[in-house]
């Protein structure tokens, strides 16, 4: 019987770039669309060899049966050289696990997994499948290749399975492609559950249904996309990696898998600042760190008896309310406590004396981390949402904060980056 040709994904960079505006990206290395193309053609080349592997196996096992010694030693060899594998198995009609390897997994023998999609799908068509993540009889999530057994007669004997984590199968191929490249790569199933992940905190949560998500809609809804179209390009807000900084990100996506899995490869870059936010990053630091030095005047002033603390913070308070900056005159600032109270808003008296510590838009708790950045040493940045003056939507601005300790307070200020 003919062997049939593995029906591995590939999306033509054509394709893909029909979805792109012709200055969405550059054509650099660190290009997600660079990048992409190049990472679907190391995962198709790696399913490619992965599926021949299994194959072969199973070409051997028609001679000798999916039981034996003879059979055993064709599944060894097989789990011992995949790349990929954590245990490899011949299944009967029935759906039992006659042989398993490498050894410790031999104590799986026996385990009936009919009730696992891919067993049952191979059954029916007689054909390889490649199923989507499930939980495997051996207590953790995994996929499994699977190819049908024929006799030398043609008769379907059983099935030859390899089971493997697509975390391991994608990391393998995507680590060395993109060290030292400013992208973020991730894979998801159709159902929306993230199978790989440059962040390993991600790995297998269900973009569509975890309530780590719901509080970033463009995420949710930048996932229903990708699960309905094969490839595309689109951008969404969540968390820089490694930080609780909330960034726009930039994405480029396609489809990977074979014999009718479709893994949705997702790559994604940090959208870049607006121009001239270097020169704005420098005034908003150099405005707080000069409001704080007004502070410290009133502050030293009650050191010397000229004030009482409470004088001092009320005169502080009220200077804080009269200050602006910048070309325009519009520039302001803001004080709270460093347990989220509010002293000091210039542009909306309303907010002071109200504790906005859990105070969170589009799933940034702003306050908490304006206070976390002041009380660093020297300051620091911070990107979240907040409504411009008569506004309805909340719209990203960029803030820097700097604890004045002898208040308690944490100042700061900002601009819009929309």
């Amino acid at each position: 019987m003919n062997r049939m040709k593995a029906p591995i994904i590939f999306l033509a960079a054509a394709v893909l770039c029909g979805f792109l505006a012709a200055d969405a990206y550059c054509a650099g290395k660190d290009d997600p669309l660079s990048v992409i193309l190049t990472l679907q053609g190391k995962v198709n080349a790696s399913f490619a060899k992965m599926d021949a592997e299994v194959a072969a196996a199973a070409k051997e096992l028609a001679k000798t049966g999916i039981n034996g010694a003879e059979a055993r030693k064709i599944i060894r060899k097989l789990a011992k050289s995949s790349r990929y594998c954590i245990d490899c198995s011949t299944v009967d009609m029935k759906g039992n696990m006659v042989i398993v390897e490498p050894e410790e997994y031999k104590k799986y023998e026996g385990k009936n997994i009919i009730d696992q999609d891919q067993v049952g799908l191979l059954r029916k068509t007689k054909r390889p499948v490649l199923g989507d993540v499930f939980m495997a009889v051996e207590g953790f999530y995994a996929t499994a290749l699977e190819h049908p057994v024929f006799s030398e007669k043609g008769e379907m004997i059983g099935s030859i399975s390899l089971l493997f984590k697509p975390e391991y199968f994608f990391r393998s191929v995507v680590e060395a492609e993109v060290k030292g490249l400013p992208v973020h790569v991730w894979v998801m199933q159709k159902d929306g559950r993230d199978i790989y992940d440059d962040d390993p905190k991600q790995i297998g949560k269900n973009i569509l249904e975890d309530p780590m998500y719901k509080p970033f809609p463009t995420v949710v809804n930048f996932a229903k996309k990708i699960a309905s179209d094969q490839t595309g390009s689109g951008s969404y807000d969540f968390y820089d990696i490694g930080t609780k900084e909330v960034v726009k990100k930039d994405a480029v996506w396609t489809t990977v898998g074979l014999y009718g899995a479709q893994w949705r490869l997702v790559v994604t870059k940090k959208e870049a600042l607006p121009s001239g936010s270097g020169e704005q990053d420098a005034s908003i630091k150099s405005a707080t760190q000069a409001a704080a030095s007004m502070l410290q005047g009133i502050y030293d002033k009650h050191r010397k008896g000229e004030y009482t603390i409470e004088q001092a913070k009320k005169l502080g308070a009220d200077l804080l309310r009269q200050l602006r900056y910048g070309d325009d005159g519009k520039g302001y600032f803001w004080a709270d406590t460093v347990d989220g109270l509010n002293i000091v808003h210039a542009i909306d008296t309303g907010i002071e004396g109200k504790n906005r510590y859990d105070a969170n838009i589009n799933g940034v708790y702003y306050i908490r981390e304006l206070i976390a950045n002041g009380k660093k040493p020297g300051g620091g940045y911070t990107v979240y949402w907040f409504h411009k003056p008569g506004g309805k939507e909340p719209a990203k601005k960029r803030a820097y904060s700097l604890l004045f300790k002898p208040f308690g307070w944490v100042i700061g200020t900002g601009y819009y980056l929309e």
